[in-house]
């Protein structure tokens, strides 16, 4: 029992030196990789390119891309400013275009309509109150109740409409607010979604290849520096944490 408890600290040191070796090859390997990556990304604009495919998959309507543009980078031939940044940074941008388009429905006709059009299940919905009783037909939507009341003159607003009238167009302006908020969030999420996702595919696959490449040189057979190079490259994005992590653990 003594002996074991005299041995015990070396063979843990001895088990955590072998792990922490292959921890940091995977450290190493990870860096690597995600130097290339970023310097890839670069070179290709591939984030460019990947918000050009989003966003105007979002915006098919060419004169809602040209009205957005003007707004943001003050010309149409200047869409990749807006395009290569990070995409929080761009959203910012797009952002503060729509606080603009809402309040000059008639200047930026094509955005704003873009923006205050519900998806036909909510259109849908809309027609049937919470008693479930049908809306009348001519019920106009808070974009219409707000454009019309925007688009008066300022000093027409307070002799054509009435207080309530005037409360109905503010509130409809607040429902607006919501909606587009929650209509821009939902695609800053989806698209910061899957560009980290193939961000995580394209680094384990480098990764994998790069392991691979390096077992097959130093004679592992194909078989099984796959099968290390597929278990490396997964284990790469957290190699760093790994290293850490078991350096703390080592008892001298």
């Amino acid at each position: 029992m003594d002996y074991l408890r005299l041995e015990l600290p070396e063979i843990l040191d001895s088990f955590i030196a072998n792990i922490l070796a292959y921890a940091l090859i995977l450290a190493t390997v990870a860096t690597i990789t995600m130097t290339f990556l970023e310097l890839l990304k670069v070179v290709l604009e591939l984030r460019l390119k990947y918000h050009r495919r989003k966003l105007w998959n979002w915006i098919q309507h060419a004169a809602c891309r040209e009205e957005l543009l003007l707004l943001t980078v003050a010309e149409v031939d200047s869409a990749d400013a807006l395009l290569d940044q990070p995409t929080d940074k761009m959203m910012g941008q797009i952002q503060a275009a729509t606080n603009v388009a809402i309040d000059f429905p008639d200047v930026y006709p094509h955005l704003f309509r873009f923006l205050t059009k519900m998806p036909t299940s909510v259109a849908a919905a809309r027609e049937t109150g919470r008693d479930g009783t049908s809306r009348p037909m001519d019920d106009p939507s808070d974009a219409t109740v707000w454009e019309r009341f925007i688009t008066k003159p300022a000093h027409d607003r307070q002799a054509s409409y009435s207080e309530a009238e005037i409360q109905e167009a503010t509130r409809a302006r607040a429902r607006i607010d919501h909606f587009v908020a929650r209509k821009l969030d939902a695609f800053q999420t989806k698209a910061e979604y899957e560009w980290a996702r193939r961000n995580q595919y394209w680094a384990v696959g480098t990764a994998a290849l790069f392991l691979w490449a390096l077992l097959f040189y130093i004679g592992v057979p194909p078989i099984p520096a796959t099968i290390l190079a597929l278990f490396g490259g997964m284990m790469s994005p957290l190699a760093k944490d790994v290293v850490a992590a078991l350096s703390g653990l080592r008892t001298k």
